[in-house]
């Protein structure tokens, strides 16, 4: 959790505080972060998509297959993902003019597009991250993946501070973090190496694209409407209609809300994540039900007072982090308006992640993926009613209520695997 917190501080530093204060509230702010946001997310959809599905199919796999069985398996699955990352990076280097003037007709199209076309190479090393993280976190080496969030915005932030009065500032930042993700890559290289794995080049089967259909597309398909949606369609479509700037400053207040609901909530889903599968293949679902009641009683009592503090403080934490770095007294005041908003519904954002691996331990892939979806449509309804009445505070409130009805279903979907959380053990 140290090294989470580490990374989710370096994100902040750069895509809250750095890029604004370097290049002002306005056109290149909002080109950098909207270049930065669709090569993450198609980072992020690969990553979260497949991350959770694939360590109980590792788990059962090590199981069920002999040492070079498994070797072979894992190995054509790294190059398989490989060769999707390079795809979707030619995509996106080919497309990158169109996605930008998709996304919004008020963000520079040349310049956004610049920017995306040196970020892009970042997802080939995100993909293959991918599975190199998944057969760690499998084997319970969780500190050796944690560093994912902490190397790129590290490598932005050694940039920053070198390169602070250089011209077009904003490209090396974005080739800072292809730098961070490469480095990430062979990071995770070393710490397979150490865990004894092999590399060797295989090339996939028919039974290996059969196992990645069943445990990988309707995650990935269900995370890819939901990060479109949230992160594109509502983030920068709905919030590029507000004005210049008005990415940035939602960007500004979202980045802490982020970085708070990853420390808490993902992570203890994934330390929690082998567990439950290991309970699962072992058709214990006692003990299944037991661990994922633990995680939310965890996850409750450390989102709890943290949501207190930020619904007390949130003027005087955004004060904090923004005053003296080109934001005027107006800006600050929204960013914290903003983030008191996104801070209701906190605790239910961080018991998402918790009870979501609940389904993925029981490898439930289509209630998962209906989940994603149905939030996914009610987010985008919500924040595109909110947002003509209330503006950027439409589209936090829009997030908090959906976080509050996705924990709702998801309880509901978990009775229907059989795990009743309000039934006593």
């Amino acid at each position: 959790m140290v090294i989470t917190s580490a990374g989710m501080g370096l994100s902040l530093l750069v895509r809250a505080i750095l890029i604004p204060k370097r290049f002002d509230i306005g056109i290149t702010s909002d080109a950098l972060i909207t270049a930065l946001k669709v090569v993450l997310l198609a980072d992020t959809v690969v990553r979260e998509g497949a991350k959770f599905s694939l360590v109980p199919l590792f788990i059962t796999c090590e199981k069920e297959m002999t040492k070079t069985e498994y070797q072979r398996f894992t190995n054509s699955l790294l190059n398989f993902l490989l060769c999707v990352g390079l795809g979707v990076f030619i995509l996106i280097e080919l497309c990158a003019p169109w996605i930008v003037r998709a996304l919004s007709s008020t963000i520079d199209v040349q310049k956004t597009t610049v920017l995306l076309r040196l970020c892009a190479p970042l997802i080939i090393f995100g993909c293959g991250s991918t599975v190199l993280g998944a057969l760690l976190n499998s084997r319970q080496h969780f500190k050796t993946v944690a560093l994912r969030n902490a190397l790129p915005p590290a490598a932005a932030a050694v940039v920053f501070l070198l390169l602070w009065n250089t011209e077009n500032l904003e490209n090396w930042i974005a080739v800072a973090y292809t730098g961070g993700f490469i480095l990430y890559f062979g990071w995770l290289c070393i710490g397979m190496s150490r865990t004894g794995y092999q590399f060797r080049f295989e090339g996939i089967s028919l039974d290996t694209l059969r196992s990645l259909k069943n445990t990988v597309t309707l995650p990935t398909l269900g995370f890819t409407i939901r990060q479109v949606t949230n992160r594109l369609l509502v983030e920068v479509s709905l919030v590029s209609q507000l004005g210049n700037g008005a990415v940035t400053l939602y960007e500004c207040a979202f980045r802490i809300f982020s970085a708070l609901q990853t420390l808490i909530g993902i992570s203890i889903a994934t330390t929690g994540l082998p567990e439950m599968s290991t309970q699962d293949v072992e058709d214990n679902q006692f003990k299944l039900r037991r661990t994922l009641k633990r995680n939310i009683a965890i996850a409750f009592c450390i989102a709890l007072p943290v949501t207190l503090l930020l619904l007390l403080s949130h003027t005087k934490i955004v004060s904090l982090l923004y005053t003296g770095n080109k934001f005027d007294q107006t800006s600050i005041q929204q960013i914290a308006k903003v983030l008191f908003w996104l801070s209701t519904g906190l605790v239910f954002s961080c018991l998402i992640p918790v009870l979501n691996a609940g389904l993925y331990a029981q490898k439930a892939y289509r209630l998962i993926f209906r989940n994603m979806v149905t939030m996914a449509v009610l987010n985008f309804a919500l924040a595109y009613g909110f947002v003509k009445a209330w503006g950027l505070l439409g589209i936090a409130l829009a997030v908090s209520v959906t976080a509050v009805l996705a924990v709702v279903n998801l309880t509901y979907l978990l009775r229907k695997t059989r795990i009743v959380l309000l039934q006593r053990d």
